[in-house]
């Protein structure tokens, strides 16, 4: 049955049953699947749009964090599918640190994103309609993305993190 599952996944990302060659080309059609699962999910799907997001990354676990792109994809597909837990297991493995989202009721204006840090993790408070308006070229999704970058190498660039942190509200 798991093995079963797996080619699902597999299909659902390569769906002409052979694998780009390069990773380049892997990155992109896995991007490709990405915006896909965020169309799903706009257009109400969200439980095929998590399956797809789940699908890739679980596939492409191995090179999310090399491609900035993917990443920034991966990061947004997230976020709009809701797949908040899966989110927080890829940031970790990425950054080492817990991500916890906290969704806002949604009354009133919309508002922006805010984090606060505790140890070993950062909580996000987001606002659902900010989310459904979410584009993977969004601010918030690029700082995020330089930001696990920076992370990863291990050379925690002050700039391009607190750059990251002027755009999130603090609570």
């Amino acid at each position: 049955m798991p093995d079963d599952q797996s080619k699902m996944q597999t299909h659902a990302l390569w769906p002409a049953s052979a694998r780009p060659g390069s990773h380049s080309a892997m990155a992109d059609a896995a991007v490709a699947a990405l915006d896909d699962a965020a169309a799903l999910a706009r257009a109400g799907d969200c439980q095929r749009a998590r399956e797809l997001c789940a699908a890739v990354v679980f596939e492409m676990q191995p090179i999310i964090a090399a491609h900035a792109e993917l990443l920034r994809a991966a990061l947004h597909a997230l976020l709009t599918v809701r797949g908040f837990r899966l989110l927080s297991r890829m940031v970790t493995a990425i950054s080492g640190r817990s991500v916890h989202v906290v969704m806002l009721p949604g009354a009133g204006p919309i508002a922006p994103p805010r984090r606060r840090e505790e140890a070993g993790r950062t909580i996000y408070i987001l606002d659902p309609r900010w989310l459904d308006r979410l584009s993977r070229d969004d601010m918030y999704v690029r700082h995020w993305c330089n930001a696990l970058i920076t992370q990863r190498h291990g050379h925690p660039n002050r700039s391009a993190t607190a750059h990251a942190r002027r755009h999130l509200e603090l609570v």
